[in-house]
């Protein structure tokens, strides 16, 4: 055991070697997280209604207004803030709602600036329900009485699901960049002769590297993890849960690190097999939404990545709600791990002791 603690300390030591990689694999995604959550939508939106004159149409742009207020879900915050604004009809810099006569009938316009078509669509369905409570109303006791059964017990932000599935690719990307760049320097230095030369045996030097692998996927996981709860006051339910099942996923990234590195013994072409590999299984596992509803396909695909499985046993520690199937999805972590384990200590005697 005190052998194994003096090898795990030498490979802490190793950080000095590739400080600019560390930091940027270990902090890189909370960084993108918090960029990526000042541009995110939100669920509320800031609505601008122009304010009418008077008469009939001013009636209505009141009755708009309070129609918009109310759209929203029975169990989180409000679709919609309507702002009243004065408005002459000239240039939109983003977005207007007039009520205006049209053919002789009242109807509300929506006059749009310069936006994306994700933000038009976003504004056109939060105009559309507030008419469609309109519509509802005035029908009186024809209306259609819609009974709304919420699945999750409070409306989580996007911006706790976006970061949620970032823990998998954090804990990926810190031990896969780590382990390709670590190990190929081994060869570009000449250090890896030191290996075959040591008394340790080859299995405790792999397990002190994949443990010191671990622990720095773990940490930036952990970076992340808080970025998120102090960002959004969403915290886990059981945070040694959620290491739990990111644990596999460090020991999957630290193994294919170091088989990148074995492999291609060059810091360089190693260190992007890690990254490239990271950000294609992040963005087909889940990235940005539940496997499920991105349709038949895509689930499939995605789940021969580990992140959508890790995503999907991260989810009732942030939602309360149990999607898929989380023993499956437990159990294939532990396997794909546990084969990755087998294939680097093959490849790592093959490369260290036959062929030097």
């Amino acid at each position: 055991m005190r052998r194994f603690g003096l090898l795990l300390r030498n490979e802490v030591k190793l950080f000095r070697t590739a400080v600019p990689i560390h930091l940027v694999a270990i902090l890189q995604p909370t960084v993108m997280y918090l960029l990526m959550a000042t541009i995110l939508v939100h669920p509320t939106f800031d609505v601008n209604v122009a304010r009418s004159t008077g008469g009939r149409l001013g009636e209505l742009g009141f009755e708009l207004v309070a129609a918009l207020k109310q759209v929203g879900s029975p169990i989180g915050l409000p679709y919609v803030n309507p702002i009243l604004v004065d408005w002459d009809g000239g240039e939109v810099s983003r977005q207007v709602i007039a009520v205006e006569e049209w053919g002789g009938e009242p109807a509300a316009v929506q006059h749009y600036g310069l936006i994306d078509s994700n933000l038009v669509k976003n504004f056109r369905n939060r105009l559309t329900a507030a008419a469609l409570r309109l519509w509802d109303a005035d029908l009186r006791r024809r209306a259609v009485t819609v009974e709304e059964h919420a699945w999750l017990p409070r409306d989580v932000s996007y911006n706790v699901y976006f970061g949620m599935a970032l823990l998998p690719m954090a804990t990926f990307l810190a031990a896969a960049a780590i382990g390709a760049v670590l190990t190929a320097q081994e060869f570009e230095l000449g250090t890896v002769g030191e290996y075959r030369l040591a008394p340790a045996p080859l299995g405790l030097i792999l397990a002190g590297r994949l443990v010191r692998l671990a622990l720095s996927a773990l940490l930036s996981a952990g970076i992340l993890l808080l970025a998120v709860g102090l960002l959004n006051d969403a915290w886990p339910v059981d945070a040694w849960l959620v290491g739990l099942i990111l644990l596999p996923l460090s020991v999957m990234a630290g193994c294919l690190g170091i088989l990148a590195g074995l492999l291609l013994r060059k810091s360089i072409p190693a260190f992007l097999v890690a990254l490239v590999s990271t950000f294609v299984g992040w963005i087909l596992g889940s990235s940005f939404g539940l496997a499920a509803g991105f349709g038949a396909g895509y689930e499939r695909i995605s789940r021969l990545t580990p992140f959508t499985h890790a995503a999907e046993l991260l989810f009732p520690h942030y939602y309360g709600a149990t999607v898929g199937s989380p023993g499956v999805s437990a159990l294939v972590l532990v396997l794909m791990a546990g084969g990755l384990v087998v294939l680097t200590v093959l490849v790592y005697r093959w490369r260290i002791l036959r062929q030097g």
